[in-house]
């Protein structure tokens, strides 16, 4: 087995002792007792090492066979590392919560009526959220046989109803484009979004690097699909109105991209002024909208918009005013 750097194992009277040494810090993993091949004392190491690698140095180590312990060793392994940025994001301010009310808790008090009762208690998409954020944690650490079994698995709760983000309509499209005129920023994130069906983050990102033979191509961040989208001619001429050398399409005053969070409250504020509800996810769903009643099939759909199912794309393309909306994105304006 090859060296882990920092970590020493030593034997002592027949017990093993397991300790994370760096400069002139030695630091008990917690797991003494346990023989050097134990997958448990590696992944103490690991959190141990990750604490150090990328926490501040006065970061406290949780007591080990805790529940903040635990979410230690998870973000350490290599499902965590897999998740899309604004994911891990998302779920750390879900990882905080529990941490300041429950981190000292140990695991093996944990059982799973009690995850069940307080998110049915909390219930909403927020309780399903949560435990998809949970339910990584615990499978990580049965794996590693640090619990016996684990109390998240076969929890399910069923997300409530909802047409999620608002679908922009024709009637404000058109309130939008008549406040907003082409040569604004805030126009050009608008047909942006509308002509290519990005979602935010992949939004600012764009630039000519991504046209090729009559296709605008990008991967998306969260799933990693690669979405097509055809260079129609109202997306051209979006296109013909950026600079023809620059990091992206979309720059702010000095010139540099924008970041998803910044761009996305660009929009909220211009759609406000607007009258408009739908937010940019909402311009994702009409661009859907759009090329279903242009004809295109749900799986022409799905490899421009990026989907990775079917379901996806019916969803977005329920229940709109397709013909009024065709019509619209037609006019060149």
């Amino acid at each position: 087995m090859k060296r882990l750097p920092y970590l020493r194992s030593k034997l002592r009277r027949g017990r093993w002792f397991h300790t994370y040494r760096r400069g002139t810090k030695e630091i008990a993993l917690g797991v003494h007792g346990l023989h050097p091949s134990d997958p448990r004392v590696f992944a103490a190491y690991c959190a141990e090492h990750a604490r150090w690698e990328h926490s501040p140095p006065d970061t406290v180590t949780p007591k080990s066979g805790t529940f903040a312990w635990a979410v230690d060793i998870y973000k350490t392994g290599p499902t965590w590392a897999k998740l899309a940025p604004s994911t891990r994001k998302s779920r750390e301010s879900i990882f905080r919560r529990y941490l300041k009310t429950q981190g000292d808790r140990p695991l093996s008090c944990i059982s799973s009526e009690e995850i069940e009762a307080a998110l049915y208690a909390k219930g909403g998409n927020a309780a399903v959220n949560e435990l998809k954020a949970l339910k990584p944690i615990f499978s990580y650490a049965h794996k590693l046989r640090i619990i016996p079994t684990d109390p998240t698995r076969g929890l399910q709760l069923d997300r409530p109803e909802s047409d999620g983000f608002v679908t922009a309509g024709a009637e404000e499209i058109a309130r939008f484009q008549e406040l907003w005129p082409i040569g604004t920023v805030e126009r050009l994130v608008f047909d942006l979004a509308l002509f290519t069906g990005a979602a935010r983050v992949d939004l600012v990102k764009l630039s000519r690097r991504n046209v090729s033979d009559g296709v605008l191509s990008f991967r998306r961040q969260k799933t990693q699909v690669l979405s097509q989208v055809p260079l129609t001619p109202e997306l051209r001429a979006v296109i013909a109105r950026t600079p023809d050398i620059a990091p992206a399409f979309i720059l702010n005053t000095r010139g540099k991209p924008y970041t998803a969070e910044s761009v996305g409250n660009l929009f909220r504020k211009a759609a406000a002024k607007a009258g408009m509800v739908a937010r940019l996810h909402g311009l994702r769903k009409a661009f859907c909208v759009y090329w279903a009643e242009k004809g295109a099939t749900t799986h022409q759909i799905a490899a421009m918009a990026g989907h990775m199912t079917l379901g996806e794309v019916e969803r977005y393309t329920r229940a709109a005013d397709r013909i009024k909306m065709v019509k619209l994105l037609l006019e060149v304006k």
